[in-house]
């Protein structure tokens, strides 16, 4: 066993870390939908959670990006965490009002209470300065920490739905509890602050700032994908087929969340002076093992999943089955790293440059798609989006004189790409 721990790398960690987070996510919403919650109620949670994704994934995914490319090189470490936190407050804090006044003044549908809003606001501002936790564990390589903290947030999270659930189940309550569960993480943050002797101060740097802003443009553009399908979703289907496309609309969490920790570990080893060559070579051979283990299991959830959404979730949700097989396609777009390499050699210009393509061609595949195949071509229009997004990465990366196969074992990626593609056909047509 002592062996076994000896071999796991920090990336390890992060991936243990992210599949804890994923999990509970996943299973409250089996708890959701097994306990017979009504779907309108699901859909005004998975919305909640979808606004808070809207308003702060790009610029958290932005200054986190730039901390793990940054920190190795940089003198007065401390500062830099200080840059990071208030960046973050002050952008968190404008994230939370704008979602507050958009349910405020906009929109009525969903039928949120006043006070149901102001427990958004309050979740949403307290959930994403507390990102700060696991990226401070990551780079201070503290594996034990972030470990139990993985372990304390499925718990609670578990916990605070079940309860929910079991008592009376409603918007309102759901926000309570999620407010409930960032006043924990919010607890373990200041921790880690007073540790650093950091202060958390509203007015951020501005040059750090500048600093993260190609990236945080880059993933506020692509990353916009998810978001840009959620809204033609509520847009022409309605609330019911949103809740639905949302729980089919799940990438396999495995292979997303063992993808983008590996993604992040290898950013900070990437940029470490002198260790370029020998990083990238780690991350070909570790991306190599994920294809060995994600694509497998990836086939066997094709083959499974028409039998197992009607029997985890509900009958309601058995259409759900098809949009989750056109997500599980991402894993080959998710099986190759250049925005890793790029993101370490501080080509971010790169990064937002193929972002702008990306947010096109999602745009115009999933409309199209979706007057052809109805709510089913959104999830296509993703699919193409994201692979061409990796595509057009590495093209200009190879122009940098990084060749695909220095990062990626490319024998292997196109081999399992083409069994995945084959085997999506067949379950579509023949079972």
């Amino acid at each position: 066993m002592k062996q076994l721990f000896n071999k796991l790398t920090i990336a390890n960690y992060l991936q243990f870390f992210q599949i804890a987070r994923y999990t509970g996510l996943f299973l409250s919403g089996v708890i959701l939908a097994k306990c017979g919650v009504e779907l309108t109620v699901i859909g005004q949670y998975e919305f909640i959670l979808f606004l808070g994704g809207l308003v702060s994934f790009f610029w958290i995914g932005g200054i986190y990006q730039t901390l793990l490319s940054s920190y190795h090189q940089e003198s007065d470490k401390k500062g830099l965490l200080s840059k990071t936190i208030s960046s973050q407050f002050f952008l968190g804090i404008i994230s939370s009002v704008i979602a507050v006044l958009y349910l405020f003044i906009f929109d009525k549908s969903l039928n949120f209470g006043y006070l149901t809003i102001t427990l958004i606001g309050a979740y949403l501002l307290l959930n994403t300065l507390t990102f700060f936790n696991e990226h401070y564990y990551l780079i201070k390589e503290n594996t034990n920490k972030l470990t139990l903290y993985a372990i304390g947030n499925f718990c609670i999270q578990i916990l605070a739905i079940s309860l929910v659930v079991l008592t009376s189940p409603s918007a309102l309550n759901f926000s309570i509890a999620l407010v409930g569960i960032s006043i924990w993480k919010a607890v373990v943050l200041f921790y880690n602050l007073k540790t650093e002797k950091i202060s958390l101060r509203i007015i951020p740097d501005w040059p750090f700032l500048k600093a993260c802003s190609p990236l945080i443009f880059g993933l506020l553009i692509s990353g916009s994908a998810d978001y840009i399908d959620s809204f033609l979703v509520i847009h022409f289907f309605g609330n019911e087929s949103f809740a639905i496309f949302k729980y089919g609309a799940k990438e396999f969490p495995l292979s997303l969340l063992l993808a983008n920790s590996l993604s992040l570990a290898m950013v900070s080893q990437i940029a470490k002076p002198g260790n370029q060559e020998v990083a990238i070579n780690e991350l070909k051979q570790q991306s190599s093992r994920l294809m060995n283990i994600l694509f497998p299991i990836t086939w066997i959830f094709l083959l499974a999943s028409k039998f197992l959404y009607p029997l985890i979730f509900s009958a309601a949700f058995e259409q759900s089955a098809s949009i989750f097989n056109i997500y599980l396609l991402l894993i080959i777009s998710r099986m190759i790293f250049p925005q890793s390499v790029l993101m370490a050699i501080n080509r971010r210009d790169l990064i937002l440059k193929t972002a702008y393509w990306e947010v096109i061609i999602n745009i115009f595949s999933s409309v199209i798609l979706m007057w052809k195949f109805g709510i089913i071509g959104i999830a296509y229009g993703t699919f193409v989006a994201f692979l061409s997004e990796k595509l057009i990465l590495a093209y200009r990366l190879n122009r940098l004189k990084i060749d695909f196969q220095q990062y990626t074992n490319f024998g292997k990626w196109i081999i399992f790409t083409l069994i995945t593609i084959l085997l999506y056909f067949f379950v579509e047509n023949f079972l």
